[in-house]
């Protein structure tokens, strides 16, 4: 072979690595964007999406995590500690692994400031 079939060789490989990578290389946290207006947007609303503040919300104030000060001392573990066992009133929250993975990469990718 020669130096031109080598690089036309290493050309089409690099794009049929870009075409089929898929996921694998993407930031894409819809799926935990899903999971968290279904399942945590209830109590924690984020501020500007047209959500009224309930008596819930007065009275056990659970995080508004559009608040860069509610992002003070938590870490990608403590999120996953906190829905794996509850903390408060906030009860466990039923998710597999990689239901866990997606909620918290949207939250400390997508919500956290």
């Amino acid at each position: 072979m020669t130096i031109k079939n080598y690089a036309i060789l290493a050309v089409s490989f690099a794009v049929l690595i870009s075409l089929f990578a898929g996921k694998a290389f993407s930031s894409d946290y819809t799926e935990g964007k899903i999971i968290f207006k279904s399942k945590c947007q209830v109590c924690h609303f984020i501020e500007g999406d047209g959500n009224l503040v309930s008596a819930y919300q007065r009275q056990y104030r659970p995080k508004d995590f559009s608040k860069s000060i509610s992002w003070e001392g938590l870490s990608e573990e403590k999120i996953k500690f906190v829905l794996m066992r509850g903390q408060g009133v906030m009860r466990p929250i039923p998710l597999n692994a990689e239901e866990s993975k997606a909620l918290t990469g949207y939250m400390m990718n997508e919500l956290k400031k």
